[in-house]
């Protein structure tokens, strides 16, 4: 009785590892279906670049504090070019994914890109959240699992109506989601337009905090009209950091002379001017 109890639980250990293996095979294809943005690489590129302990008087502003966790739903980031808003989000990205995100918690980030705007579309760009809020969690996977069985075997692709119906049941499991825009100017109007629209929809029926960037463009700006705001501007200490943390690349005589290392980053930090 003994040794029959053992098969029976060993051929069950067995069966249940097949079909993990099977679902968790299925869910990478579901993933690599539904959006083929690389905006995660792009992310740890950014990162990877950052110079230690920049942007924290980003982090540590009101506005930004007010968007994680206070009242504040929206928090809009204009700003020049050559600002770094581009690496500002990422440093709010990595910011988040260390201290907000959690089981119930998600985190969700679009780079646009004038060059892809063709193919940066408003749909495009909210299935790149949608992968991104399940990519970690197959659990909860399953509205956009029978997306994948119903347009696969057609060779379609799900409506944008079909988006924001996996995005709302997708929400539901979160009791907070940030999604953080880069370059929102760099999107054409009219999907630009569209996703705006369509993450205030999403706004209104759950916690979504929506942090976006971009140059001073008018349409963009009046679209943000009466929502708080945070410039992004070359930080003088940021400036100075930056600097020192390529003190290897100036001259040996630069390197030897601790206060001329200080007057060349000052004078750096004067020349940039929020650049």
């Amino acid at each position: 009785m003994n040794a029959v109890y053992r098969d029976s639980k060993a051929i069950k250990v067995g069966v249940d590892g097949l079909q993990h293996d099977q679902d968790r095979q299925k869910h990478y294809q579901v993933m690599d279906w539904i959006s083929s943005a690389k905006f995660p690489a792009q992310q740890s590129d950014l990162i990877s670049r950052r110079q230690e302990d920049t942007g924290l008087w980003f982090l540590n502003s009101l506005a930004f504090t007010e968007w994680v966790c206070g009242a504040s739903r929206t928090l809009f980031c204009p700003g020049i070019p050559g600002a770094g808003k581009t690496i500002m989000t990422a440093i709010t990205v990595d910011y988040l994914q260390n201290t907000v995100q959690a089981q119930d918690v998600g985190v969700a980030y679009i780079y646009c890109n004038y060059k892809e705007c063709a193919d940066q579309t408003a749909l495009s760009l909210l299935t790149a959240i949608l992968k991104q809020l399940v990519q970690d969690r197959p659990s909860i996977a399953k509205p956009l699992s029978s997306l994948y069985d119903y347009h696969v075997v057609r060779k379609t692709r799900p409506s944008l109506d079909e988006t924001m119906g996996a995005l709302q049941s997708i929400l539901a499991n979160y009791s907070r989601v940030y999604v953080v825009i880069d370059a929102l100017d760099e999107c054409a109007q009219g999907d630009r337009d569209e996703l705006l629209d369509k993450l205030r929809s999403l706004q209104s029926r759950t916690d979504l905090r929506l942090m976006a960037t971009s140059r001073f463009i008018p349409d963009v700006v009046e679209q943000f009209n009466g929502i708080p705001e945070l410039e992004v501007r070359a930080d003088s200490a940021d400036i100075k950091r930056y600097v020192g943390g390529q003190t290897n690349r100036l001259r040996k005589c630069i390197q030897r002379d601790n206060e001329l290392q200080k007057l060349v980053q000052s004078k750096i930090a004067e020349a940039v001017d929020g650049m």
